[in-house]
Formats: C-alpha cells, sequence, structure tokens
C-alpha cells in the first residue's frame, strides 16, 4: 500500500474510531461552557477532513506552479487551526490529536519555498507519527490512558 493511500485510510480511522467510541460511550456529565469528548471531536472534523484532503493533494505535488502556492497555503491554514482549536475535554487528548500535526505545518513552509523533497519528508513523519499515536488516542477515548 503506498504512503499516500496509508495516509488517507489512516486519517479515516483516527477520526473515525475517536467519534465511533466517544458516541458508544456512556454520556459523561459535562461541566457547564466547556465542550464534551464528542463535541470536540465533532468540531474538529470538518478541519481533519480537509487536512486528509490537502495532504493526499500537497503529497501529489511535483513542481511549484500556482495551485501548489494555493495547497501550502491551505496546508498551513489546516494544521494551525488544528493545533489551536481549543482545550481538549480530556486529559492528554489535544495532544494526541495533534501529534504530527507540527510536522505537517513544516510541510507547508517547505512547500512554500519550493522545498518538495523536505515537505513529502515531513508529511510522511507526520503521518508516521499519527498512525503510531492511534493506540494512545483509543486508551485515551476508552478511558484507559494514565498519562504516558
Amino acid at each position: 500500500m503506498s504512503k499516500h493511500v496509508r495516509l488517507v485510510v489512516f486519517a479515516g480511522t483516527l477520526l473515525g474510531s475517536g467519534l465511533l467510541l466517544v458516541a458508544g460511550a456512556p454520556p459523561r456529565a459535562t461541566p457547564p461552557g466547556e465542550l464534551s469528548t464528542y463535541q470536540w471531536l465533532s468540531g474538529r472534523e470538518p478541519l481533519q477532513v480537509e487536512l486528509n484532503n490537502t495532504l493526499v493533494e500537497a503529497r501529489n505535488l511535483r513542481r511549484p506552479f500556482t495551485r501548489a502556492t494555493t495547497i501550502c497555503r491551505r496546508l498551513e491554514r489546516v494544521s494551525r487551526q488544528l493545533l489551536h482549536s481549543g482545550r481538549a475535554p480530556l486529559p492528554h487528548l489535544g495532544t494526541a490529536a495533534n501529534i504530527g500535526i507540527a510536522q505537517f505545518s513544516q510541510a507547508a513552509e517547505a512547500c512554500l519555498a519550493g522545498d518538495f523533497p523536505l515537505m513529502w519528508r515531513q508529511i510522511d513523519t507526520g503521518t508516521t507519527l499519527r498512525a503510531d499515536a492511534q493506540d494512545t488516542l483509543d486508551q485515551i477515548l476508552h478511558g484507559g490512558h494514565s498519562g504516558h
């Protein structure tokens, strides 16, 4: 399976499993003014989908051109929005959900500079980090994460 296909499959798995686990969990009382885990993940879903689509487009870039700049800027914007999407309702959830996003932000910078080999490496690194974080995210969503 190519890295770009794994990225798409992983991204759907990461987001999908979190929403399914939370949706199937018994509801917990959420203090007024705070988001539930489901609300927090649901609020990030449109950005997550945009990130996944943009990563696929960026990974397929082969040379600088006008459309490349648009893709690079979109990757920069969505990465920044995900990194600053607000405080997560569970300890370590925000950290686990954002693993690899910094590398995507660095990929956007490399892309804007026209350094596609560096961009591809950063995308691959970020994707690998996110795949490796899946178990941690699942543990957090199941309530079994001890903070490691």
